[in-house]
C-alpha cells in the first residue's frame, strides 16, 4: 500500500485544494436540474431508469407506499427496532436540552421592536444509498425538524430498503420517494406534478447532489454543503495505534473520495499505525474502498507539538475530530474549526455516526469555518417585527438617510406620516 507522509503545511494545503477540485460536477447536474424543472416527472423517471437501475414506467412506481413503510417493522427485526429507538432517545434528548430560540419584544420611546420565531414548514431530507443504505440519515435529520416544528417531512433515497422505512415508520413520516441523486434534489426543490416542493433540503450525498444543492440554493434552502466524509485524528504517543487506524479507515471505507488524515507528534505512533492499518484494511469488508480512499486522499502528518497539530487541525476544518491526546479537554478550547469533537480514545467518530445524539450531517470541505453541524437552528426562522405606536424623532432622522441614498418616494413615506 502506499502511504502520503506529510511534514510540509503546503502540502497539506495542496492536498485540500486537489481534492476540492475532484468533486466538481456542476456542468452534468445543470443539465439534470434544468430537464426537472422543465419536464417533472417524465424526467424524473428517465434519470432514474438511466443511474439508478430502476424501471420506473410511471410516477406511482416511485412513491412508496405507506403498507410498506408500516411492514418494515416485520422485516427489520427486533435488535434494530430497540438499536433504532435507544438512537431516537438519545437524539431527542440532545436536541430537546439544545436552547431554542424564543418570541421577544420590547417597548421603548414610542416604538414597539422584537423577533418572532418560527419553523420551516416543509423540509425534503436526502438519504444516501449508493453504497450503501443509511437508516441512520433519517434519526440525524427528521429528529431536529420535528422538534424545531416542521410540519411535512419527506424522504427521497434511491435505495428505500426496509432499515430506512422502519425508520420513517418510528418517525411517522410517510412520504417517502424512491429517487436519488441530482435528479432527486431538483424535484425537492422545483417540484413535480407528484412531488410538491419543499422549502428547504438537508441530508448529506455524493458530489452530484452536493453539486445540485448548491445549484438550487436561492430558489430553496439547504442547511450546508455536506460532500464527501473527511477525519481527522490528533494523536500523542499515548494513542493506541489500533484505535487510531481503524478510526482512520472508519471513514475511508465511506467513499473512494472520503478522507482521513492522522496528524501526530509522534513518529513512532504514526510508523504503527501504519502497521495496524496494513493489517486492518486486509480484514474489513470495504477493502477496495477503503484501500482506494487512503492512497489517494488519506496522509499521516508529522508534527513537532500537540499545539502545531492543533493549527493544523484549524486550518483543515474537518467534519469529524478525534482528540486522542493526552488531557484532551485542555485543549478543547484552541479548537475553532470543526464539525463535530470526539475527546478520548474511548470515543470513536463512529459512535456519533449512530447514536450518541448530536446529528451526523457536518459541514466538510473546510466549511466548518464558518458553518456548524445540522441542529433545530436550521430549521426556524427569524422574523422581525417592527410597531411605532407614536411618531418618534426617528422619521425625522430616517428622512435624512433617504435623502442621502436619493429615495424620494421613502423620504415622503416618512413626511406624511407626521402630518397625521
Amino acid at each position: 500500500m502506499k502511504h502520503r507522509i506529510i511534514k510540509d503545511k503546503k502540502e497539506i494545503e495542496e492536498l485540500l485544494k486537489t481534492r476540492k477540485e475532484a468533486t466538481e460536477v456542476n456542468v452534468i447536474v445543470e443539465g439534470i436540474i434544468r430537464d426537472v424543472k422543465k419536464y417533472g416527472d417524465k424526467a424524473l423517471i428517465e434519470y432514474s431508469n438511466r443511474f439508478d437501475n430502476t424501471n420506473f414506467s410511471s410516477p406511482e412506481d416511485f412513491k412508496v407506499k405507506r403498507k410498506e413503510i408500516e411492514d418494515s417493522l416485520d422485516i427489520v427485526g427486533e435488535d434494530f427496532i430497540s438499536a433504532i429507538n435507544k438512537a431516537i432517545e438519545n437524539i431527542r434528548e440532545f436536541y430537546t436540552r439544545m436552547p431554542k430560540p424564543q418570541n421577544w419584544f420590547y417597548v421603548k420611546e414610542g416604538k414597539l421592536s422584537g423577533q418572532m420565531i418560527v419553523p420551516i414548514e416543509s423540509v425534503g431530507i436526502y438519504v444516501p444509498g449508493g453504497k450503501a443504505p443509511y437508516p441512520s440519515t433519517v434519526l440525524m435529520t427528521s429528529i431536529p425538524a420535528q422538534i424545531a416544528g416542521v410540519k411535512r417531512i419527506v424522504v427521497t433515497t434511491p435505495k428505500p430498503v426496509p432499515e430506512v422505512l422502519a425508520v420513517c415508520n418510528l418517525l411517522d413520516i410517510y412520504e417517502v420517494y424512491k429517487l436519488g441523486g441530482a435528479h432527486a434534489i431538483a424535484g425537492l426543490a422545483y417540484g413535480t406534478e407528484t412531488i410538491p416542493k419543499v422549502d428547504k433540503i438537508v441530508g448529506p450525498g455524493n458530489r452530484y447532489v452536493v453539486s445540485a444543492k448548491k445549484l438550487v440554493f436561492g430558489d430553496v434552502g439547504i442547511e450546508m454543503i455536506p460532500g464527501p466524509s473527511e477525519i481527522v485524528v490528533l494523536a500523542d504517543s499515548n494513542a493506541k495505534p489500533e484505535l487510531v487506524a481503524i478510526d482512520l479507515l472508519s471513514q475511508a471505507e465511506h467513499d473512494p473520495l472520503a478522507m482521513s488524515i492522522l496528524i501526530t507528534n509522534s513518529q513512532e505512533l504514526a510508523n504503527r499505525t501504519i502497521e495496524c492499518l496494513e493489517k486492518i484494511i486486509k480484514e474489513i469488508s470495504t477493502y477496495e474502498t477503503a484501500k482506494e480512499s487512503w492512497e489517494s486522499w488519506g496522509a499521516v502528518v508529522i508534527v513537532d507539538t500537540v499545539e502545531e497539530g492543533i493549527d493544523l487541525v484549524n486550518l483543515i476544518a474537518p467534519e469529524h475530530l478525534e482528540l486522542q491526546i493526552e488531557n484532551s479537554w485542555i485543549y478543547l478550547e484552541k479548537i475553532k474549526n470543526a464539525g463535530t469533537v470526539f475527546l478520548g480514545n474511548k470515543t470513536p467518530e463512529a459512535i456519533g455516526d449512530y447514536i450518541s445524539g448530536s446529528s451526523h450531517v457536518l459541514p466538510t470541505g473546510g466549511s466548518a469555518r464558518f458553518s456548524s453541524g445540522l441542529s433545530i437552528l436550521d430549521f426556524l426562522k427569524v422574523i422581525n417585527i417592527t410597531q411605532y405606536i407614536e411618531i418618534t424623532k426617528d422619521f425625522e432622522l430616517a428622512e435624512i438617510i433617504a435623502e442621502r441614498e436619493a429615495f424620494s418616494a421613502h423620504k415622503k413615506s416618512l413626511e406624511i406620516r407626521k402630518g397625521e
